[in-house]
């Protein structure tokens, strides 16, 4: 009787469903991984810091599962093993969206093939590829209940009539701006609207803070980040690079500093802290069910991760620009953060202010020029002072309110560009030259003013937000309309390169040492003068398929100030036209001596102009 219920219960058995299982049980119970794609071939295991990623895609609460990763973290794996899952556990329509076509090819070939093959409960779920039934191809594998595709995110065609219940996105920074339908992530999110139990999961390298795709998707989620309690006093923390301590030259000194109790860990102990390591969100989600993970080299098992290597690493690139934006994308996980794309704070930029007076020149000062920019209601007028590797000095900001269509309101512009500034080593320097903005706002005005002051370095200016352009254009001739007459090429028209002084003003503020390309700013400069010159930021928009960057102020904020800067920049870029720039500054050196000491105006420029502007003239002495 034994016999015959053992027997029942072994045939019932056959007909169980399969134990249902989350994603780290089925790969350490199922998956393999190919000597072609893995440093050590055999059966995986998931580590410590991989459970929580992997369980998010088959847990039924979480819809969308984001990625903000490193290299060397076991991503690529990852995402396989959900397809392997799929295809043996639940199976469904699958996408697998890579940044080409040629890297879906490859992917195919060099992942999903040794893994049907290697993989014993995989096997024979996918036709044979030489059948020409067309349920096996390079790019497209059928098995019972589902089939997998993948695609190109620059080819719009894979993405069309199809429905798909689990979409993965993977690398999606290196992904093209767009195809010619639309974002790849929304179209391949589309072809799965009509699952209850849909999953879709992002994953990528990021690339360039403020213009990567995966830092984008991540800041929307809850953020989930690991953290691991110090072996000393047992506080939870992120392992942070800043973190990471060593005597000068000697990477294998090197130790994580606890946040809380400042004991020097060594890597030795990097594995205990791991295994009792926890995932912990640490924002709000924008939406149910979309959760986000972000994970780097320093926790890694690989042995080319070890803290020693990571920090070799960087003290080889640290000094290398390019090779530093690597290591911070792919070593630390995070977006890098380009000079000019980099928030620059107000109150930073307020302490860095220094003792001297508004309307005075510091020691330096070799040269001043004027941005004018013109609003509805008001001029605001900036004096910047200019030095050796153009080293900059706030001399003087100020509004001259008024109808700009009066011409009391241009007398006073007037006085400013006749006034003499005092330098420190005795002397006055005059404006060289003024720039004033003609694009917006009673553009005849500023003509008629420039016209009549071209021989004191006046010049009309018009911003070209277009990348690329020089800071200051050739100039070309306009017509000047007054009321009684039109002044046929009455005015030489500049357009300045808005988007390139920006961006070497942004990166140039920055820099908090003194020395060429650095700015000054004295008492004069206030909390609003500074969330001006601030006001503005980097956001990429695409076009024609290919992203671009544009600079683009908040809503609401003034940003006066930093237009007047890039005014005063493009107008030295006019004035150091008229010289040589290889002699430029040890002139102007010698005609400030020579105010100082009470001696004639300078002469004229080296470089010979039909229109000679008053440089460095001499008020009074």
């Amino acid at each position: 009787m034994d016999a015959e219920l053992e027997l029942q219960a072994t045939s019932l058995a056959f007909y169980r469903p399969p134990a249902k299982l989350t994603l780290s049980q089925w790969a350490d119970e199922f998956a393999v991984l190919s000597a072609e794609s893995s440093a050590e071939a055999g059966r995986w295991k998931t580590l410590p810091y991989q459970r929580g990623i992997m369980d998010a895609f088959t847990d039924p609460r979480v819809e969308t599962v984001v990625w903000m990763k490193s290299a060397r973290v076991g991503a690529t794996k990852i995402f396989n093993h959900l397809v392997g899952y799929h295809m043996h556990q639940d199976p469904c329509p699958v996408m697998f969206v890579q940044p080409t076509v040629e890297d879906a090819e490859g992917h195919s070939k060099s992942e999903i093939a040794p893994m049907l093959r290697d993989t014993p409960c995989l096997r024979g779920l996918v036709g044979d590829s030489k059948q020409k039934d067309g349920g096996n191809t390079i790019l497209e594998k059928s098995f019972p209940g589902g089939v997998l595709g993948l695609v190109g995110a620059n080819s719009a065609r894979g993405f069309r009539r199809v429905s798909r219940r689990v979409v993965l996105f993977d690398e999606v920074d290196g992904y093209p701006a767009t195809t010619n339908e639309g974002d790849q992530i929304k179209l391949g999110i589309r072809r799965s609207e009509y699952y209850w139990n849909r999953k879709i999961g992002i994953a990528s390298t990021p690339t360039t803070k403020d213009f990567s795709r995966i830092e984008r998707w991540f800041l929307r989620t809850d953020q989930r980040r690991y953290f691991v309690p110090c072996p000393h006093c047992s506080h939870h923390q992120v392992l942070r690079w800043q973190q990471f301590k060593w005597e000068q030259g000697q990477p294998e000194t090197v130790g994580y500093e606890c946040e809380s109790c400042t004991a020097r860990i060594p890597h030795s102990q990097k594995r205990w802290m791991v295994e009792r390591g926890e995932w912990r969100a640490t924002a709000i989600a924008d939406a149910p069910g979309l959760v986000g993970f972000h994970l780097w080299a320093a926790y890694s098992y690989s042995p080319n991760a070890s803290w020693e290597q990571l920090v070799r690493e960087f003290l080889e690139v640290k000094s290398d620009r390019d090779q530093l934006r690597t290591f911070v994308n792919t070593v630390l996980g995070e977006p890098f953060e380009d000079d000019y794309t980099a928030k620059l704070s107000p109150d930073g930029l307020m302490a860095r202010r220094e003792e001297y007076l508004p309307g005075s020149c510091p020691a330096g000062v070799l040269l001043l020029t004027c941005g004018v920019d013109v609003q509805d209601n008001r001029l605001a007028v900036s004096v910047w002072g200019w030095g050796r590797g153009e080293e900059a000095w706030l001399v003087w900001h100020q509004e001259i309110h008024g109808d700009p269509t009066r011409e009391e309101v241009w007398e006073q512009l007037d006085t400013v560009l006749a006034a003499g500034w005092p330098m420190v080593g005795g002397g006055d320097l005059k404006i060289a030259a003024l720039g004033v903005d003609s694009g917006g706002h009673c553009t005849h005005e500023v003509y008629e003013f420039a016209r009549q002051r071209r021989a004191r370095g006046v010049i009309p200016l018009k911003g070209a937000n277009t990348a690329g352009k020089p800071v200051i254009g050739k100039g070309s001739k306009q017509d000047v309309n007054r009321r009684d007459q039109t002044i046929r090429k009455g005015v030489t028209l500049y357009l300045v390169g808005t988007d390139t002084a920006k961006t070497t003003i942004f990166g140039r503020l920055r820099h908090t040492q003194t020395g060429p390309g650095s700015f000054h700013f004295g008492q004069g400069a206030d909390d609003e003068f500074f969330r001006q010159l601030t006001a503005e930021k980097q956001q990429m928009r695409t076009v024609k398929g290919f992203p671009v960057r544009e600079w683009v102020k908040a809503s609401g904020d003034r940003n006066e100030a930093l237009d007047c800067l890039v005014y005063a920049y493009a107008t030295l870029q006019w004035v150091a036209r008229r010289y040589n720039r290889a002699t430029m500054w040890d002139q102007l050196e010698r005609h400030v001596k020579a105010a100082a000491t009470a001696e004639q105006p300078p002469p004229e420029p080296a470089r010979k102009a039909r229109v000679r502007p008053a440089v460095n003239s001499v008020t009074s002495w």
